[in-house]
């Protein structure tokens, strides 16, 4: 299929429990290992790519765009990847495009060879080209998969898959990346970074071809359905979400979720600076314990998380993660006013003066600002996932994540951006007033929507697959007119009624 999709046994949430028969097949074990290293790798050299622009321009706008460069082909280019799939090996294709990242990656050495030195116009262009082979890589991966698996294991390849996306961005941006930064510098990122790129084109090698099943059009008629399915496929998602108020919800939820997680590798260097008084590059500080503290969440959700309602633990996450943001924009000012009262402390017991420090502070707010991202972002992705009707789950999902992305764009933009300006008459005061700003915004929406799931039955009946009918939500969702659904309109009010029998 030209389309970009799950396989239609996706799944509904991660399932691991057939985990052990799936890495019995060495071409799974295969492909896995070839996407962890091409995840951990696009990752790590993101987190490095963001300390040397910081460095160099001096700006978190530019920092920006360079995520921007990093986002933006995957909307762009991830329909048109189709086609190339829909006409060639996918093995192949995989097996090309890490090849070409792996030399793209190489690149970087010699137009950012140090953080400091980078020639940043032309990091954007590299970097645009790599992501767009990462945007070609990803429906090949997803076209082999149930090729490779048998379909009585699909579910749980899927959600296999599905962790270690979550679970690559958190280890290698948050913690690998500025690490080995920090140990080896920039050269020596670019260098592992594309030797992983390199082994993970050897992992493809053994897998067997993936060719397509059909007959492919003319390229020029490919290429040109392809931005016409993208086209249409926009405006079928929109349409799909303005009459599925839910879908709409869950789709919310992980928007905040991406944009605060994008938020905070934007602006991550600028704190690392402004507020810890290190380097860009030690924003390791931050990003690395909230990439612990995401993992830890995610393991905890899939062991333990199955059988709490979705909506409480969203909305739980979304109120931490408002006083969380909150806590990291005050943390400087409450260290500096407490900071003396500690100090007998500290000369009296010297060991203890590392876990009061300000850096210290933050590692543990960090942690928590992970363990609540995902806390958002796994049960939001999973109602959305259960929500989506099955027949057309993949099609549909694939088209929602593109939405989520472009909705991402603004607040990765704006919140450098402002807090630019904001340094520019006030320095220093622009990262603080972001993340409060945004800490707040966090809270009031968490807020809101407590109140609204808690009135709609959520908090109590948002435990399966598919709520109960007396408690669906009649809560406009975002964007939506505040009025009944058309498509069910009559039968909740019915149900809800009790019976003639009963005295009514």
């Amino acid at each position: 299929m030209a389309h970009i999709e799950l396989p239609p046994d996706a799944g509904i949430g991660p399932d691991l429990s057939d985990a052990g028969s799936v890495f019995k097949n060495r071409n799974f074990v295969y492909l896995w290992s070839a996407q962890t290293l091409s995840q951990l790798a696009s990752n790590m050299v993101l987190a490095a790519l963001i300390a040397t622009v910081v460095t160099t321009t001096g700006s978190l706008t530019a920092n920006a765009v360079l995520i921007l460069t990093f986002l933006v082909p995957a909307v762009l280019f991830s329909t048109l990847g189709g086609v190339f799939v829909e006409r060639g090996d996918a093995k192949l294709i995989m097996l090309v495009t890490n090849v070409v990242r792996a030399v793209g990656v190489i690149l970087f050495i010699f137009v950012a060879p140090t953080t400091s030195t980078a020639i940043v116009p032309l990091v954007y262009l590299i970097n645009f080209l790599v992501a767009t082979a990462t945007a070609v890589f990803a429906p090949a991966e997803l076209t082999a998969i149930p090729r490779i698996v048998e379909r009585r294991h699909l579910m749980a390849a899927n959600s296999i898959f599905i962790i270690t996306i979550n679970a690559t961005f958190a280890i290698g941006f948050g913690f690998l990346g500025p690490l080995i930064l920090n140990v080896l510098g920039s050269t020596g990122v670019y260098i592992l970074v594309a030797l992983m790129f390199a082994l993970s084109a050897a992992a493809i090698v053994p897998l067997p071809s993936v060719k397509p099943d059909h007959a492919a059009p003319a390229v020029r008629a490919a290429a040109g359905r392809a931005v016409r399915e993208l086209a249409g496929q926009l405006a079928e998602g929109m349409s799909f979400i303005r009459a599925n108020r839910r879908i709409a919800w869950s789709l919310t939820y992980l928007g905040v979720a991406a944009s605060l997680i994008g938020v905070l590798g934007a602006i991550g260097p600028g704190f690392a600076t402004d507020i810890l008084r290190l380097r860009a590059e030690d924003f390791f500080f931050i990003m690395g314990p909230a990439g612990i503290g995401a993992v830890v969440g995610i393991l905890f959700l899939n062991s333990y998380g199955k059988g709490l309602p979705k909506r409480l633990t969203i909305d739980i996450g979304l109120i931490a993660m408002g006083i969380t943001l909150i806590a990291l924009a005050l943390v400087r000012p409450i260290t500096s006013l407490f900071g003396p009262a500690f100090s007998p402390i500290e000369n009296a017991i010297p060991s203890i003066a590392p876990f009061v420090s300000l850096i210290a502070v933050v590692v543990v707010i960090a942690v928590f600002a992970g363990l609540e991202y995902a806390f958002v972002a796994i049960p939001s992705q999973t109602a959305l996932q259960e929500e989506l009707p099955s027949e057309v789950r993949g099609r549909i999902f694939g088209i929602l994540n593109t939405l989520l992305s472009v909705a991402s764009f603004l607040p990765v933009i704006a919140a450098p951006a402002a807090a630019d300006v904001i340094n520019i008459a006030f320095p220093g005061a622009g990262i603080p007033v972001v993340m409060a700003f945004l800490g707040f915004a966090t809270f009031w929406a968490g807020i809101a929507s407590w109140r609204r799931n808690s009135r709609a039955g959520l908090h109590q009946h948002d435990q399966g697959p598919s709520a109960p009918a007396d408690a669906v939500d009649d809560t406009a969702a975002p964007g939506v007119p505040s009025r009944a659904d058309p498509a069910q309109p009559s039968h909740r009010r019915r149900r809800r009624r009790p019976p003639a029998a009963d005295g009514d």
